[in-house]
């Protein structure tokens, strides 16, 4: 195997497609396959449904420099294929069906010396029970080839630099195949590589995203509790935070995304006798649009008409992502209530529901406003310029993002997830 590879990247979505594109540009000979006639049509035309403009740029560079090529045929003549399929849950058990027919579709042109990586993320043992039987199953003697699991590990809005310098677990299924995938990644990332056993590179990449979510569901019971003790538990985190040996997230109405919410199940399947604290996280985070919508019934009572303008679709601040968002939940929940809701978000395009077209029709006579996403352009909102829009001055704050005082000041009821109490109903009035 030279320095310089034929790689094939199965799958062209969050994931494969910046990866493709990086080591095309590389220098690697890389062909881009998915089934998605729609989607290799819009790489062709220059990537419009990209949102992130890093990787726009990066994957319309790659295609410019002749490195990268689509295809909706995987290549026989590949030396690696890389696998980046999602890996979905159903009743919170993980669906494992795209990983197994990606292994079973590229098993019949694997040769002796090939490399065949996943990076999908996966539950511990996926690549002995799921890659491996597939590639028996068609014939391929594992031991032949070089397998491995190297999980991607970035975040929406800095996928390039995080692609580019994070450091990167890579698992082998025997002495030498992480080795084979690590001399790969090593030429297009800057970060260090780590390399391990399958299984246990499989399990630390789900440890990762399970951490963040039992922290932040510490941060909201934190929160909740706070707000029965009269404290502000944003600023009690802060000061908190400030020993060198605590590091809590901030609460908030729900955990989005498809990572977070998503990989702890896949621990808790594994084992659900031994995984009581991260079930119970879960159930925690769950449950905070509950929370939310508790806090708006103390407010507003359900009644025929009454509309709530909930501010962010997105799952997190400044990135068009909505998956898991928990935007989607708290509409489901208000409506089962009788409320009706209108969402308006600056950044994402994409959503389950309606979003309207602008941030006055969101808002024009509506009973309440609920801020669910710490969006930027959401910073500049004017509690002045707004309040005439509505029937009814209330802000619902579960990110403790704008500023209490001024928008009481403009005359606003204003709640705020995990704020220090004011009354019996968490009211903060103007003085």
């Amino acid at each position: 195997m030279g320095s310089r590879m034929k790689v094939c990247v199965q799958g062209l979505g969050y994931i494969g497609l910046p990866t493709a594109a990086m080591m095309a540009l590389a220098g690697h000979e890389v062909v881009g396959y998915d089934v998605d006639a729609r989607l290799l049509q819009s790489l062709e035309n220059g990537a419009p449904h990209v949102k992130e403009e890093p990787v726009r740029a990066l994957v319309v560079g790659a295609l410019n420099g002749g490195h990268l090529t689509l295809s909706d045929t995987l290549p026989a003549d590949a030396e690696a294929y890389i696998v980046c399929v999602p890996t979905p849950t159903i009743d919170h058990k993980p669906d494992l069906s795209f990983v197994q027919a990606a292994s079973s579709a590229v098993a019949p042109l694997l040769r002796a010396g090939d490399l065949l990586i996943v990076e999908s993320t996966v539950p511990p043992g996926t690549m002995d029970r799921v890659v491996v039987p597939a590639l028996l199953a068609a014939g391929v003697d594992p031991d032949t080839i070089a397998i491995a699991h190297c999980p991607e590990r970035v975040i929406p809005g800095a996928i390039v630099k995080e692609l580019r310098e994070n450091s990167r677990v890579i698992g082998g299924r025997k002495p030498g195949d992480a080795e084979r995938a690590r001399t790969l990644y090593a030429t297009f990332t800057s970060g260090a590589i780590f390399t391990t056993d399958t299984v246990t590179a499989e399990l630390v990449k789900v440890i990762e995203n399970t951490y963040r979510d039992v922290n932040i569901a510490f941060a909201n019971e934190l929160a909740l509790l706070s707000e029965e003790l009269g404290v502000d538990a944003h600023e009690a985190i802060a000061l908190a935070n400030n020993h060198p040996r605590v590091n809590i997230l901030s609460p908030g109405p729900g955990v989005g995304g498809h990572c977070i919410p998503v990989d702890p199940h896949f621990l808790s399947n594994a084992n659900p006798f031994v995984t009581e604290l991260i079930q119970t996280a879960r159930r925690i985070n769950e449950r905070m649009p509950h929370v939310v919508v508790r806090r708006i019934g103390e407010y507003l009572a359900p009644r025929s008409g009454a509309r709530i303008a909930i501010l962010g679709a997105a799952y997190k601040a400044n990135v068009d992502d909505t998956r898991e968002s928990p935007t989607e939940r708290l509409e489901e929940l208000l409506h089962e209530r009788g409320y009706t809701t209108t969402v308006f978000d600056p950044v994402a395009e994409r959503y389950r529901g309606m979003l309207s077209a602008s941030l006055e029709d969101a808002l024009r006579d509506a009973d309440a406003v609920v801020l669910m996403v710490g969006h930027d352009a959401f910073a500049e909102l004017d509690p002045a310029a707004i309040g005439p829009l509505l029937r009814r001055r209330l802000l619902i704050d579960t990110r403790a993002f704008l500023p209490a005082e001024r928008w009481a000041a403009a005359g606003f009821d204003v709640y705020t997830l995990g704020g220090k109490r004011r009354d019996p109903l968490h009211f903060v009035t103007a003085s």
